[in-house]
Parts: C-alpha cells; structure tokens; sequence
C-alpha cells in the first residue's frame, strides 16, 4: 500500500545531495576565503568540478550520506539549546560574544565532527579494512575473550574501545591533561 510518507523513491535520488553539499561547501569555501580572487563563476566552476569529481569515488558519497544525518541532528541540537537560552532571558548579544570566542564549545563541537567523520569513514570502509586471520576469534586465556580479531568490523570496534588496555590509557589520559590544566592554570 502506497503513502504519503513512502520515501523509497528518494533512494534513487540520494546521490544528488552529496554533490549538492559539495558544491555548496567548496563554493562558499572559495567565496569566503577570496583563495582565488572575487571571480564567482571561476569560484563555481570549481565546485562544480569538484563535485562532479566525488562522484566518481562512490565511498565519498556514502560517507557524506552517513555522515549528514548526525550532522543534522547536531545542528537541531544546538537550535533547540540556544531557543532554550532564548527562553530563559539571555541575551542574543551574550550568545554571539560567547559563540565568537574560540573556547570549549568550538573544541567540542569541533572532536564531535571528528568522531562522526572516523565513524563514517569507518562505517563505509571498516569491513575491507579488516585483517585477514585463518582462526578468527581465538584466545588463549579461555576465561577472559581479549582478543580483537573477530571477523566483523562492529565487535572488532567494541572490543578494540572497551579492552581494558585502552580505556586505562584513557584514563591515564584524562588525569595527564587534568593535571596539566590544574597546573598551568595555578599562576592565575
């Protein structure tokens, strides 16, 4: 049965909007840098063959495609944050002064977009980046299954961020940099 919220048809149509992103991005990249003076059909002839050129890379195109809707939902997360701060009172001078500043909201949204970026680069390309083992899954210690070759990309991401030797050097990590920041920031 046919409905108004069948979107099977835009399957078809999904390489589109890749190439559109491509040519939005380098195009306003080009006009907003001046890299190649103020000439906007040069600037969109660029983009034009820069996104015509990533379609001849179909992983780009997934990549781009996994990596919109999390993009998406950021960027509705953030409306919805500063609606919310609207709400409440504050001033939308306070918030263009606190968003101009290079502080930590850029530097989380900025590992945010990193953590997207790996995990659809490694959603698209993971499973041929896997090694090849005769004997996947084979321990040694019977009682504790340390091992990170398992054959399928997905476990091997789980075990390789929950063994226990990386989030100890995570740990580790996080009272490094704590300790630095505690110790920087005592001459204040």
């Amino acid at each position: 049965m046919a409905t108004f919220l069948d979107i099977g048809l835009a399957q078809h149509f999904s390489v589109i909007f890749p190439v559109l992103l491509v040519f939005v991005l380098v195009f306003a990249l080009l006009e907003k840098s001046k890299l190649l003076g103020a000439n906007k059909g040069l600037h969109s002839l660029i983009a034009v063959c820069i996104a015509i050129m990533m379609l001849f890379v179909p992983g780009l195109t997934m990549v781009i495609n996994v990596m919109a809707p999390w993009f998406v939902m950021i960027f509705l997360l953030i409306i919805f944050f500063l609606l919310l701060l609207m709400t409440l009172g504050t001033k939308w001078e306070k918030v263009v002064e606190v968003a101009s500043k290079w502080d930590t909201i850029h530097w989380f949204l900025l590992v945010i977009s990193l953590v997207i970026f790996i995990g659809a680069l490694a959603t698209v390309y993971g499973k041929s980046l896997l090694p090849y083992s005769e004997v996947p899954g084979q321990t040694t210690n019977a009682s504790v299954d340390t091992t990170t070759d398992t054959g399928d990309f997905n476990q091997n991401v789980g075990r390789v961020i929950f063994h226990p030797k990386t989030i100890g050097l995570v740990f580790v990590l996080m009272v490094g940099s704590l300790a630095i920041r505690l110790l920087a920031g005592a001459d204040k």
